[in-house]
């Protein structure tokens, strides 16, 4: 199957959509922890749609997906 966009390029570390859609909803889950586990399902699902795409490799997500936690982390020890 070809990918309907570009193939990465070496600037895809870390993937922007996966470290947007991860940080966005770890933000509101802890305003809003009833809706942390489909909130974390729609970040994932971002993530994969990249790979599924085409446009990053799994450890462009992974690698981005973990600055987003990290930083919720820090953010949230710092509240």
């Amino acid at each position: 199957m070809r990918p309907a966009v570009a193939e990465p390029d070496r600037f895809s570390f870390p993937s922007g959509h996966a470290t947007a859609s991860m940080a966005v909803a770890l933000s509101y889950a802890i305003t809003f922890p009833r809706w942390t586990g489909p909130l974390l399902l729609l970040a994932l699902a971002v993530g994969f749609s990249r790979v599924r795409l085409g446009v990053h490799y799994p450890s462009d997500v992974l690698g981005g997906q973990l600055i987003a936690m990290a930083t919720a982390a820090g953010v949230w020890a710092t509240l």
